[in-house]
């Protein structure tokens, strides 16, 4: 009887004021639910369906909501906290403007339970949902269980309070994780179907993911490849055509590889030998021309193997193959990254049929290290994990999953974390005898390092990154630890030093032809020439940097949006009007690639320029960020509580309406 002795107590109107019904009063009384005869189970089994627009269902049929829309927002705000969450802080988002903002979250907390039929939910303080508590769709889509047709609606569709900043800001930044969550997820159902030669299956998966993305090429590729497979050639070449239209609409250019997705590979003419022996030869002699440099040469090879392998129908042959296969898509040959999912999800099935360990573990953390070039953090910390539980205490396997959770922290500006792990696993590498890991997670450490304000010990691994490489002839990732070592250089004020480092880094990288490193190196030079006053050469290298990242569909989007946040701050030095533009364009690839540090960083830029309904977005989003450059910036805005979301107040002062542009090494964020 408590519960309802506590909602009475509080200021609540009893039956009427929560909007109670005699059966739901006895059942916060603690008198039994009625029970299915026979069964002993409660006869309402309602679940909360909170993407889309929100709803309320018992066995498939609807049931009466909640009668505030704030009801609504209480269950999704608990239920996506992650961490239980304490009544006032809870009351101060969605009713601060409230006479008696406890006693109105009592009223909603009751309207929930009411809705539900479940006297014991969402009691207590703080507040939180335990798992079986209440099934909610979010909590489906997070663990991964939401059926397909169910995913893809947006949070709390139609639902937008008024007066409430707070929980505006929560419900922008929610909303965003559960699109991207979604889209992980079909991505992950429609590879895991395909590589189980379930096609037809995963046409489910990959067409929604297709149609809720019409202009994510990456989505667009899979559909077509999952389509062909399928022996659906046919609708795959109209699908071809409809994105090439769309695609012409939006000024946009399709990739070789979405193209060639379309097209069925046939068969080849097979020898007369045992595929297992063709398979094992192939295998060898296409990494051995992998490791000589030809790569269409070795790539073509290891095709004909997987061929083979997959006649031979020995798993363990197959994913040996697949897994030299799919790293090679995804590490040399520009723009296959989509492929190279493709033949990895086939290689790990191929490896637990195995039963092989530590070959489940490695291509684990190949498929983790494409899904953090996507921005695809979640999926990667599930496949690193899991990667780890596989490794058997291989320590060069294990330093190689350490370096791939270190970028994933990175990435997400998690730079403290992230140096513990590349640290560690820079470590293990060494005592492991593998020299190129080593320098792989020197050289990553260094940018988290440079990033987190130690320059000197950035440059000290950048330097370790580089000798590393140079002694292992490693060319192809040379580029990277040069870039951050001229940045390095640049914010000790050794500008010539660094324009040295730079242009070699540009050279290689060009040589090599990657697109990442051409962009990372041409951006350190741009911003050399804008901390050097030249904006026209500032602006030409900086646009070459976009253009040479972007080239490829499955572009870096870290590097993608390190330019981005370079070109906003060359546009904010040059004139204040192209400060918007230049920050939409960052908060849009921020949002896409799930890259908080960058998604800060264009707030703060948009709140500077005038915008201070952005501050208190800036300020969450900001919140545990290792990057002493942003946190400076965002804590010299100006107080947020002045700016509700009735519209942003000009201040009085016009220093306060100029953007703060200052010169900070190699630019705002290093």
């Amino acid at each position: 009887m408590w519960v309802i002795v506590e909602e009475v107590k509080s200021g609540d109107r009893g039956v009427g004021g929560n909007g109670l019904i005699t059966a739901d009063v006895h059942a916060l009384q603690g008198q039994a639910p009625a029970t299915v005869p026979g069964s002993g189970s409660p006869a309402v089994t309602r679940r909360a369906w909170l993407l889309g627009s929100p709803r309320i269902e018992d066995n498939g049929q609807p049931c009466p909501p909640p009668r505030g829309l704030k009801s609504w927002a209480v269950l999704a705000r608990v239920a996506l906290a992650g961490r239980p969450v304490g009544r006032r802080e809870l009351a101060g988002e969605l009713f601060g403007e409230a006479d008696d903002p406890l006693g109105a979250l009592r009223w909603s907390l009751a309207d929930v339970r009411r809705s539900f039929v479940l006297p014991s939910l969402l009691c207590g303080d703080p507040l939180s949902l335990s798992q079986g508590e209440l099934w909610v769709d979010v909590r489906a889509l997070e663990d991964g269980s939401l059926p397909v047709e169910d995913i893809g609606g947006e949070l709390l569709e139609g639902i937008e309070l008024r007066n409430c900043p707070g929980f505006d800001t929560w419900l922008l930044l929610a909303r965003m994780a559960c699109a991207a969550r979604g889209r992980e997820e079909l991505r992950r159902r429609a590879l895991s179907l395909l590589a189980a030669g379930e096609a037809g299956a995963a046409m489910a998966a990959a067409g929604r993911a297709a149609r809720l993305d019409p202009l994510d090429e990456g989505a667009q590729e899979l559909f077509l490849r999952v389509l062909v497979a399928a022996g659906r050639g046919g609708l795959a070449s109209v699908h071809l055509a409809m994105c090439e239209t769309l695609f012409a609409r939006e000024g946009l250019v399709p990739s070789s590889a979405l193209r060639s997705a379309a097209r069925d590979p046939g068969l080849a003419p097979r020898p007369r030998m045992r595929a297992g022996v063709i398979a094992a030869s192939l295998l060898q002699a296409g990494t051995a021309a992998l490791d000589a440099g030809a790569v269409d040469a070795g790539v073509e090879t290891l095709r004909r193997a997987a061929s083979e392998a997959g006649r031979a129908a020995d798993p363990a042959v197959q994913a040996e193959v697949l897994r030299a296969l799919g790293g090679a898509l995804v590490h040399a040959v520009r723009g296959s990254d989509g492929e190279g999912a493709v033949v990895l999800h086939r290689a790990l099935l191929a490896a637990r049929t195995a039963d092989q360990p530590t070959l489940v573990a490695d291509v684990l953390r190949e498929l983790a290290f494409v899904d953090v070039q996507a921005g695809r953090h979640i999926s990667a910390d599930r496949a690193l994990r899991e990667a780890s539980q596989h490794a058997r205490g291989d320590r060069g396997l294990l330093a190689g999953i350490l370096a791939i959770q270190g970028m994933n922290q990175a990435d997400r500006g998690k730079h403290s974390e992230a140096a513990a792990l590349l640290t560690e696993s820079a470590n293990m590498a060494r005592g492991a005898g593998r020299a190129r890991q080593e320098a792989w997670s020197q050289g990553v450490l260094a940018r988290s390092l440079l990033l987190a304000g130690q320059a000197q010990s950035a440059q000290e691994a950048a330097e370790r990154s580089m000798a590393v490489a140079l002694s292992e002839r490693w060319n192809a990732f040379l580029p990277w630890p040069q870039v951050l070592h001229a940045q390095c250089l640049a914010a000790a004020g050794r500008w010539e030093e660094a324009s040295e480092d730079a242009e070699h880094a540009f050279a290689l990288a060009c040589e090599l032809g990657d697109p990442c490193w051409e962009g990372m190196a041409a951006r350190a030079l741009g911003l050399l020439a804008l901390d050097a006053g030249d904006q026209g050469a500032a602006q030409g290298w900086l646009a070459e940097a976009r253009r040479r990242c972007d080239r490829v569909p499955d572009r870096n989007v870290w590097i993608s949006a390190y330019i981005g946040l370079a070109q906003l701050e060359a546009a904010a030095r040059a004139n204040s009007d192209l400060i918007a533009p230049a920050a939409a364009q960052l908060y849009e690839r921020a949002v896409r690639g799930d890259l908080p540090e960058f998604l800060a960083w264009a707030l703060v830029y948009q709140a500077e320029s005038g915008d201070h309904a952005k501050i208190p977005l800036a300020r969450r989003v900001a919140a545990g960020l290792a990057n002493p450059v942003l946190q400076a910036r965002v804590q010299a805005l100006p107080a947020g509580e002045r700016y509700r979301k009735g519209g942003a107040r000009k201040s009085a002062d016009p220093a306060a309406q100029t953007p703060s542009i200052r010169r900070d090494g190699l630019g705002a964020g290093a």
